[in-house]
C-alpha cells in the first residue's frame, strides 16, 4: 500500500548532520511515510550512516547516483521515485520538529490543497535559534490568476508539502548543478497549483553553518542568479505563461540585480575601481536583459553568429519570429497541435441553481484530472457572460481548452471530460465543440454545453438577450445535436424558482418585444416555441408543478406582466411574482394554461400574440429567404449526371416501388425525371423515405 507522504533527503558531504536529520524524520508522529535518501556520490560516510539507520526502519530506502547531479538532480530522483500523493523534503544538514509532517498533512484537509506551507527557524550547530520565520495562517483558494508566483511564498522546497503530480504531470523538475534551484523551480510549480494553505508554526529547522554553500558569494553564485532567471523565463515562454507573469518576472529581474548590488556595496564599504566597474556591468546587464532579451530570443543561430562575429546584426531592428513572445511582453496563444497533455479550465456561471453541488461532484469524479474550475457567482446575466469570455481570452496562454459548464449541468459519466479533450487533441482544426444534453424540462436533447480551444476570441457586444455569441475562430465548429451517448444532464432537478426563471428567460427570447425589427431573430422564436410546447407535453404527462410554473412565467412575459429584467435570477420583480404563484396546485396551474396550450388553434393564436405582427413578418421573410437558398442549392446540385447516378442505384428502384402507391402521377413523373429534386423537395410523410438516401448520391 502506498504511503501518504514521500520524504526526500538528498545526501552530499553532510556526515556530521545526516543522522540527526534522518532520525528527525523517522521519529515523526505521522507514521505513514516513506523516506527516500538519495546519495549524490557523496565522498564521506553519509551513505554508511543511512544504511545503518535503514536497518532500524524499513521505511528508509537508499538510492545512489552513478554520477554527481547536484542538489537539484538528487531532488528530481526523489520525486521520480516517490509513491505517495504528497512529497516533502529535508536537506540533510537540517532537521524537523516531530509534529511537522502531521501538521502539514492535516493542512491538506484530506487532499483538498495542492501545497501546504509551514514556518521555519534558522538555527546554529548548537541548536540556538538565530531567527524565526513565521507566516500568518491563511488559505489562498483559489490562487488568484494575477498572483505573482515569486511573492506567493518563499521559494524554498523544504518547508512545504507538495502534491506530487504538480511536478510529475507538468514535467517540472529542478535544474542540475546551479545554485538557487529552488527559486528556479517553485515559481513554475505555483503557476500550476490551484490553492495553498499556510498553517504557521516553526516546524522546520534550517541549519546555518559557516561552510554552507549558501553563505558563499562566488562568481558562480552571481552567474547562477542570471541562469535562474533564464530558466524560469524559458519555461514561461514555452508554456505560454510569459504574458501573464511578465510584470512579476520584470520585478524579479530588478530584485535579482539589486541583490548583487547590495552584495558589492555591503562587502566593500570603500568601493574601489573594480567594484565600480562591476556595478556598471550589473546595470548594463539588467537594462539589456529587460530591453533586448525578448528580441534576442527570436534570433536564429546564423543571426547569433553574425552578431558575435562582426556585429552585422542590428539587435534593435530585429523582427520577432512568428510564434515568439511579442515585443510588448504578451504571450502568443498555444499553437495546435499541442505538445503536451492539454490543461482545461472549466468555467461555471452560478446563480443559485439547485444542481450546483451535483455539478461540482460530477466534475470532481472525472477520470481526466488536468482541469481547473472557476465559478462566477452573484453577477447579472449579461455581466457574467462578459466576464466569462474575457476570462477565456485572458488565459489563452495557460490553458488549452475551456469548458462552459453551467451550474445546472451534470456530467453523465466519468469519461465525458476525457472524451471532449480527445476530440480537440485528435482534430487540430477544432476550435468550438457543441454537444446536446438531456434536458429534464423538455424531455428532449437540447444544445447546451460549449467547449472552446484557446484560439477563439469574442468581440465586445451590447447584446442583452442572446448573451452566448459564437466566437471568432481560425478553425472549425462541430455541433453534435443527437449524440450516441449522453454527455450531460441539463437541469435534472430544478427548484420551483429555477423552473419559473427558465420560463421567463426563454419567453423573453420568444417574444423579443423590445428588439428593433432588423434585430429580431426568427430562428430563436421557433426554437423557444418548440421548447415551450415540449414543456407543455411534459406537464400533461407528469403533472409536475415545476413545469407548470415555467409555462405560467412564459405567459406572464407574453402578457407584459414581467419585464426585461427577469433574465437575472435576482430580479426583484421576478422574485415577487414567483412568491405569488409558488403555492398553486397542479389543478390551478392547468386551469390557467390549458386555454393557451390545449388545442392547435389556441396555440397558433398564442404564438401570433407572443411574437407579434413584426415577429410573424420576420418569420415569413426568413422562410422565403431559406426557400430561395434551397432552390439555389437544388440548382447547383441538380444535374443529369447526379440524376443518372441515383437511377442506377438499387436503392432508388426500391424507393420508387415503395412510394408509387402513395403519390400522384405528377409526383411520379418528377420522381422519374428529376429524382434529385424529388427527394430534396419531399414533404409528404410518404416521401420521408427520401431521407434514407445517402447524401453522396446527391452530389
Amino acid at each position: 500500500m502506498a504511503p501518504k507522504i514521500s520524504v526526500i533527503v538528498p545526501l552530499y558531504k553532510t556526515e556530521r548532520f545526516v543522522e540527526k536529520c534522518v532520525r528527525s524524520v523517522m521519529e515523526q508522529t505521522f507514521k505513514d511515510i516513506e523516506i527516500i535518501c538519495v546519495d549524490d556520490c557523496s565522498p564521506d560516510d553519509s551513505t554508511l550512516i543511512v544504511r545503518r539507520l535503514a536497518a532500524e526502519d524499513s521505511r528508509i530506502q537508499l538510492i545512489r547516483h552513478m554520477e554527481n547531479r547536484g542538489l537539484g538532480g538528487a531532488r528530481n530522483t526523489g520525486i521520480l521515485h516517490a509513491r505517495a500523493p504528497y512529497i516533502a523534503s529535508v536537506d540533510s544538514d537540517d532537521y524537523i520538529d516531530p509534529k511537522m509532517l502531521e501538521a502539514l498533512y492535516d493542512g491538506t484537509q484530506d487532499g483538498l490543497y495542492d501545497v501546504v506551507v509551514c514556518g521555519f527557524e534558522r538555527v546554529d550547530e548548537a541548536g540556538k535559534v538565530l531567527s524565526k520565520h513565521l507566516q500568518a495562517q491563511k488559505v489562498v483558494d483559489p490562487i488568484p490568476e494575477d498572483q505573482d508566483p515569486y511573492k506567493l511564498a518563499n521559494p524554498a522546497f523544504w518547508n512545504k508539502l507538495w502534491r506530487t503530480s504538480l511536478y510529475t504531470q507538468n514535467d517540472i523538475f529542478f535544474p542540475n548543478h546551479i545554485y538557487y534551484q529552488d527559486a528556479a523551480t517553485t515559481p513554475r510549480v505555483f503557476a500550476y497549483a490551484k490553492n495553498i494553505n499556510f498553517i504557521g508554526g516553526a516546524y522546520y529547522k534550517y541549519l546555518v553553518r559557516a561552510d554552507s554553500v549558501t553563505n558563499k558569494v562566488s562568481d558562480k553564485h552571481k552567474l547562477d542568479k542570471y541562469r535562474e532567471l533564464d530558466f524560469v523565463k524559458d519555461f514561461f515562454v514555452e508554456r505560454g505563461l510569459y504574458g501573464k507573469y511578465h510584470e512579476a518576472f520584470r520585478s524579479r529581474v530588478f530584485d535579482t540585480y539589486h541583490y548583487h548590488f547590495r552584495t558589492i556595496v555591503e562587502n566593500n564599504p570603500k568601493l574601489d575601481g573594480d567594484s565600480i566597474r562591476y556595478l556598471r556591468y550589473l546595470l548594463l546587464m539588467r537594462e539589456s536583459y529587460l530591453g533586448l532579451d525578448d528580441t534576442i530570443r527570436s534570433m536564429t543561430v546564423e543571426e547569433l553568429k553574425a552578431a558575435f562575429q562582426d556585429g552585422s546584426v542590428d539587435i534593435h531592428r530585429l523582427g520577432l519570429q512568428k510564434g515568439t513572445i511579442s515585443s510588448g511582453g504578451f504571450q502568443p496563444r498555444i499553437v495546435r497541435p499541442w505538445s503536451r497533455t492539454p490543461d482545461v479550465m472549466v468555467l461555471t456561471l452560478h446563480s443559485g441553481e439547485n444542481e450546483f453541488t451535483q455539478s461540482k461532484q460530477s466534475l470532481e469524479s472525472q477520470s481526466y484530472t488536468r482541469w481547473t474550475h472557476k465559478v462566477f457567482s452573484g453577477l447579472g446575466n449579461v455581466e457574467s457572460h462578459r466576464v466569462l469570455y474575457e476570462e477565456i481570452m485572458a488565459n489563452s496562454g495557460r490553458y488549452h481548452i475551456f469548458l462552459k459548464l453551467d451550474a445546472d449541468m451534470v456530467f453523465a459519466d466519468e469519461a465525458v471530460l476525457s472524451d471532449i479533450v480527445n476530440r480537440f487533441s485528435g482534430d487540430p482544426q477544432l476550435d468550438h465543440f457543441i454537444v446536446a444534453c438531456d434536458d429534464w424540462m423538455t424531455g428532449k436533447q437540447i444544445i447546451g454545453v460549449h467547449a472552446f480551444s484557446n484560439r477563439v476570441v469574442w468581440e465586445r457586444t451590447s447584446e442583452g438577450l442572446f448573451v452566448d455569441p459564437s466566437p471568432k475562430r481560425p478553425g472549425k465548429r462541430v455541433i453534435i445535436e443527437n449524440p450516441e451517448k449522453t454527455f450531460f444532464f441539463h437541469s435534472p432537478d430544478p427548484s420551483p424558482f429555477q423552473a419559473f426563471h427558465f420560463g421567463a428567460h426563454r419567453a423573453l427570447k420568444l417574444t423579443q418585444r423590445h428588439r428593433p425589427y432588423e434585430d429580431k431573430r426568427p430562428d430563436a422564436m421557433q426554437i423557444q416555441w418548440d421548447v415551450f410546447f415540449n414543456v407543455w407535453q411534459r406537464f400533461r404527462e407528469t403533472g409536475d408543478t415545476r413545469l407548470g410554473l415555467a409555462l405560467l412565467a412564459c405567459d406572464l412575459v407574453v402578457s407584459g406582466q414581467l419585464g426585461e429584467g427577469v433574465h437575472d435570477y435576482k430580479d426583484p420583480e421576478l422574485l415577487e411574482v414567483f412568491r405569488q404563484h409558488e403555492k398553486l396546485t397542479m389543478a390551478e396551474i392547468l386551469s390557467a394554461i390549458e386555454p393557451i396550450w390545449g388545442t392547435l388553434a389556441s396555440r397558433r393564436s398564442y404564438f401570433a400574440r407572443a411574437v407579434g405582427d413584426d415577429g410573424l413578418r420576420k418569420i415569413e421573410e426568413d422562410r422565403l429567404r431559406r426557400k430561395k437558398e434551397r432552390r439555389r442549392s437544388k440548382q447547383q446540385v441538380r444535374n443529369p449526371a447526379s440524376d443518372d447516378r441515383i437511377r442506377m442505384r438499387r436503392r432508388y428502384r426500391m424507393y420508387r416501388v415503395m412510394l408509387s402507391p402513395f403519390i400522384d402521377e405528377k409526383l411520379k413523373r418528377k420522381l422519374e425525371k428529376s429524382p434529385t429534386a424529388f427527394f430534396l423537395d419531399a414533404r409528404h410523410p410518404a416521401l420521408k423515405f427520401g431521407r434514407w438516401l445517402h447524401r453522396k448520391d446527391l452530389r
